[in-house]
């Protein structure tokens, strides 16, 4: 039975999404619509939401969830008295901080998403014009200028683990992929050589990769499970011969590959 999942604010609406989702995977059997409804900023919008969530909810056998994270108290009362089923996700946290630190809150939109400086912001930016510039094996010439290269074979996560990385922690992420045309053997490039620390694998498991390949492709090499199994075989005699760390991406979301991808990553950087 699906469930309308709305996530509101007077800003970006991410906060709100973020933890949302977060809370919402713990329930296995759980199927969701999901409503992004970001800068509900005035009375007027208000109104409309709860116009919307309502026709919605009596399209449904189950009422609406609405995540909200608004800092305007007065907007926030007023969505909550429409409707049913709003969750305030900052008020648990911010009466509790508010003791701690025994200071009202500035209540100030859109903080949560301030580029804090322009520094940071720029660094994104090069991050992600980085990364789209050397996706699936591009400009090896500048590896030097990555802090991670992620290898795999094709479909594995490499692309939106990069850009998610790029995107949330400004780094400069390079992806280069193995193909069928690289057996009977992987080997690692010379610019895979030359910056051998930034080094990270991913693998995924046949089955998984299969699935997916067949949804972009469904005849050809491209999909072929035996081919398929070749590609996983080459990798993973790669990955041990260089002694590569990787992360299995088979069952496993991009923000979770990307945690672990950091993960290694801070350990390199350490070491």
């Amino acid at each position: 039975m699906t469930r309308p999942i709305f996530y509101v604010s007077d800003s970006t609406a991410m906060t709100a999404k973020g933890l949302g989702k977060s809370l919402l995977s713990q329930f296995d059997n759980l199927l969701i619509t999901e409503h992004l409804r970001p800068y509900i900023d005035g009375e007027e919008k208000v109104l409309e939401l709860i116009a919307e969530i309502q026709s919605i909810k009596n399209s449904f056998r189950r009422p609406p969830i609405i995540f909200a994270s608004m800092m305007d108290d007065n907007l926030m009362h007023m969505l909550s008295s429409g409707i049913d089923g709003v969750i305030d996700i900052l008020q648990p946290f911010s009466q509790t901080l508010e003791r701690m630190i025994e200071e009202k809150p500035s209540k100030a939109v859109g903080r949560a998403h301030d580029a804090g400086d322009s520094d940071a912001y720029r660094k994104r930016v090069e991050a992600i014009d980085f990364t789209l510039a050397t996706d699936d094996g591009l400009r090896t010439n500048d590896y030097h200028k990555a802090d991670v290269i992620l290898l795999g074979v094709s479909r594995s996560g490499k692309t939106p683990t990069a850009l998610y990385l790029a995107l949330n922690f400004g780094l400069k992420v390079a992806n280069f992929p193995f193909t069928s045309d690289d057996l009977p053997h992987f080997s690692l490039r010379e610019a895979h050589r030359e910056n051998r620390h930034k080094l990270i694998g991913l693998s995924i498991n046949l089955e998984r990769l299969k699935t997916i390949r067949k949804e972009r492709f469904a005849t050809g090499v491209y999909a072929d499970p035996t081919e398929i199994a070749r590609e996983l075989l080459a990798l993973q005699e790669l990955y041990e011969r260089e002694h590569i760390t990787f992360v299995d991406t088979s069952t496993r979301s991009v923000e979770e590959i990307a945690a672990l991808v950091m993960r290694l990553y801070s350990r390199q950087t350490i070491g």
